[in-house]
């Protein structure tokens, strides 16, 4: 006994002490997770000693029966354990605030700077730009940014430059992209090149920080079109004229002392007259010592100060970049109640109806790679986005038995009486509230990768570590959920393609080919910065709904019913979906050798056939009773 007391004493706390490196460190929220999991279903034998000695319940395996702990209990042990650990790291993250809004000015500094500017990782992925960087990115001079990460021309030139400074190799690397984008880059290790490559691109890479491990690298970029330092400001600071000033301009953006003449439409011999006294101003003999006295001085911060509509350019490049805003909006319906329900519409206009439920807020948007399918079929794929997600208005007081009312309204609106339901994660309980609610207009119900009611802490068995303590958060202390939002919304706004890869880097092979869909990861990035901007408040109630605010219904049995699901799933184990199935009434199941979480999309022919054949079977039973079922 004493034993077991040492050693839950022994992960809690270090879930504690989790909690408090979570506030600094959000990318430890996983760890957390899976800790505070650990130490809610693996314990075995009693319950761990209370402080008085008295026992809340008893902890067992999940082997065998369900735990016996019931869930208020739990409630009550967790949070006098964790909540004011909890409190007192949220205050810390509210400290931190400060150290964020230093962060903020420091990008605006970077956003002064004449050249582009941009931190990367060591897969070259973007962690920080700024609007210099954006504005070549947006002009396609050479660079580009694709799934995040920063590319030229020739594909694995700028990486291997990456790599060979952050291996400290050498300390810096310098490429020279020619202005077309056919040409290679020259290379330039020695990095003594100081103007551009005539027309083109000229890019320095150097680490960034100290810290270890190293794996953060500093890339600017400059072209001949970048700005030119304020002639006041030249002027002012360095007591020129005008012209001395202009012809300063020139030189300072890389440009022989020829071509300035030539830019400024005066004479070879006026420019070297001009020179001379710049040089005897700034107390200099040659042109190089003259761009390094420029840029020594403070000038080159001041670029922002020329166009000062110019500042607000950066959210919008940003945007431009991400291309959040590329979403197209589908249809939309105001309801009696003054909300709007917004839904996608795809496939064949006069085919057979099939309402979706999507996934965790996906919405209208979570749509399939490969839509030529529905037509193939004749489908017609409805998406009608719940309450707060997508384009529909959130319901602050709506519940899962409420979202057949909305799809009623949408049906009626497009003239549509029997249909299909589809739906994959945690858009189960929504699928089997129409089921329940619509009864016969419903033919046939199909389940991707369901999901089970959470009743209480056995049931979490099914989930992955990760999702098992979001899970569990949500169970036992939902008042906690808002603040896990806000730290995951501010993961996926600052490296949205980092967040995604976090999530993804568990799937099996049978996915791999899905995953590495440049269009399918470009949506779900587009779909989850937009919805990481919502009110975490109802992201939270999105996650709570399909946790606790249902009950399983069985379906009538003239339904014609089915569960798919991958037995590789990572998420969520398949045996989620073979006890939904004996509590179901036994409806049939398919379990797919080596699927996925993503089951739905790398097998959408086959369960659109499967859900069109449950369809046509149901239709041919009607017609004719005396068929075989």
């Amino acid at each position: 006994m004493q034993t077991q007391h040492i050693g839950f004493a022994e992960r809690l706390s270090a879930v504690i002490g989790l909690i408090y490196e979570t506030a600094s460190d959000e990318s430890l929220w996983p760890q957390l997770l899976e800790g505070l999991a650990e130490l809610v279903l693996e314990s075995k034998g009693a319950a761990p000693v209370l402080p008085n000695g008295a026992h809340k319940g008893a902890l067992t395996g999940l082997q065998g029966l369900p735990l016996t702990l019931a869930p208020s209990e739990a409630e009550q042990y967790l949070l006098a354990c964790l909540a004011p650990h909890f409190t007192r790291s949220q205050e810390m993250q509210r400290a931190l605030q400060e150290t964020e809004i230093e962060r903020d000015l420091l990008e605006r500094v970077m956003d002064r700077l004449p050249l582009g500017m941009a931190i990367v990782d060591a897969q070259g992925r973007a962690i920080s730009m700024n609007r210099a960087m954006l504005s070549l990115l947006q002009t396609g001079a050479g660079l580009a940014l694709q799934d995040g990460r920063l590319v030229s021309a020739q594909p694995q030139q700028l990486p291997q430059a990456i790599a060979q400074v952050l291996a400290r190799r050498q300390s810096h690397a310098c490429l020279r992209l020619p202005s077309g984008v056919d040409g290679p880059p020259i290379s330039d290790d020695a990095g003594t090149h100081t103007g551009f490559a005539g027309n083109g691109l000229s890019l320095w890479i150097s680490h960034f920080g100290a810290g270890k491990p190293a794996d953060r690298a500093m890339v600017l970029a400059a072209s001949p079109g970048s700005r030119a330092l304020s002639e006041e400001a030249l002027g002012a600071f360095f007591g020129l004229s005008p012209a001395e000033a202009r012809l300063t301009q020139q030189l300072a953006l890389g440009q022989a002392i020829e071509d300035a003449a030539q830019a400024l439409g005066i004479s070879r011999n006026t420019a070297k007259t001009q020179l001379k006294k710049v040089y005897a101003k700034v107390g200099v003999k040659r042109q190089p010592d003259l761009v390094q006295a420029i840029y020594a001085s403070p000038l080159w911060l001041d670029l922002g100060q020329a166009e000062p509509a110019a500042l607000a350019r950066r959210a919008d490049l940003q945007n431009a970049m991400f291309n959040p805003t590329s979403l197209v909006p589908g249809a939309r319906l105001r309801l009696p109640d003054g909300r709007w329900i917004s839904w996608s519409d795809s496939g064949d206009p006069q085919g057979w109806p099939v309402v979706f439920c999507h996934a965790f807020f996906q919405g209208q948007h979570d749509r399939p790679p490969d839509e030529s399918v529905l037509t193939a079929l004749g489908l017609r794929l409805l998406i009608p986005d719940r309450p707060g997600c997508g384009d529909s208005d959130h319901h602050p007081h709506g519940k899962v038995d409420d979202w057949p009312v909305d799809v009623a309204h949408m049906l009626a609106y497009l003239g549509i009486d029997q249909f299909s339901v589809l739906s994959w994660s945690v858009g189960t309980p929504y699928a089997l509230a129409l089921a329940q609610h619509f009864g016969d207009r419903v033919r046939a119900l199909l389940l991707a990768t369901p999901v089970m009611p959470l009743r209480e802490v056995a049931d979490l068995r099914y989930y992955s570590p990760k999702s098992r303590l979001i899970l569990m958060v949500a169970l036992f202390t939902p008042s906690l959920v808002p603040a896990m939002v806000r730290t995951m919304a501010k993961s996926v706004k600052k490296d949205v393609f980092a967040a995604i890869e976090a999530f993804l880097m568990v799937a099996p092979p049978s996915e791999a080919t899905l995953l590495k869909n440049p269009w399918f990861i470009s949506q779900r990035a587009r779909v989850a910065l937009r919805e990481a901007k919502r009110d975490p408040e109802v992201i939270a109630q999105e996650c709570m709904r399909p946790l606790r605010g249902w009950t399983l219904r069985v379906p009538a049995p003239s339904m014609p019913c089915k569960i798919w699901h991958g037995d590789a799933d990572p998420e969520i184990h398949w045996g989620a979906a073979q006890a939904l199935s004996k509590a179901l009434g036994g409806i049939p199941m398919h379990l797919v050798p080596g699927a996925g979480h993503y089951l739905i999309w790398c097998h959408w022919q086959s369960i659109l056939q499967d859900l069109k054949a449950m369809q046509t079977t149901a239709d041919a039973q009607e017609f004719n009773p005396l068929l075989p079922a």
